[in-house]
């Protein structure tokens, strides 16, 4: 069993259009979700440079490959948080093989990657799960 992983930007907020958020950042989300009851509690506009099932995974490589779709659109994206009420989060989401002869993911962020979350004002969210 290999590992599995994928990096993705989310604009999340109680009760906002995705649609609106997407008009104002000028890019296609890969996904979006609408407040609704029971679930989902949030709406949410979510980018992500896709799930990467592979013996090695490199959250280095991925955030700096999603960091880099989502430069040019950085002045924007701050724009929908202050007019939509939004909060940022940067997500890693990561299933670790327990076959021991499989190498662990690599998990740190280059220094753009960092930059871009500090600008957002994005917070960091690391889930690991087994395989």
């Amino acid at each position: 069993m290999t590992n599995r992983g994928e990096v993705y930007f989310a604009l999340r907020g109680d009760d906002f259009d995705p649609d609106e958020a997407t008009k104002i950042i000028g890019i296609e989300p890969t996904s979006m979700r609408r407040k609704a009851t029971p679930r989902p509690k949030f709406s949410e506009w979510k980018f992500s440079v896709g799930e990467i099932e592979n013996d090695v995974i490199d959250v280095y490589e991925m955030s700096s490959d999603l960091v880099g779709k989502l430069k040019k659109c950085e002045n924007n994206i701050l724009v929908a948080i202050n007019t939509l009420g939004l909060e940022a989060t940067f997500q890693v989401v990561l299933w670790i093989s327990t076959d021991d002869s499989i190498s662990t993911p690599a998990i740190g962020f280059e220094p753009e990657v960092i930059s871009f979350i500090h600008k957002i004002g994005a917070s960091v969210d690391i889930d690991t799960y087994r395989n």
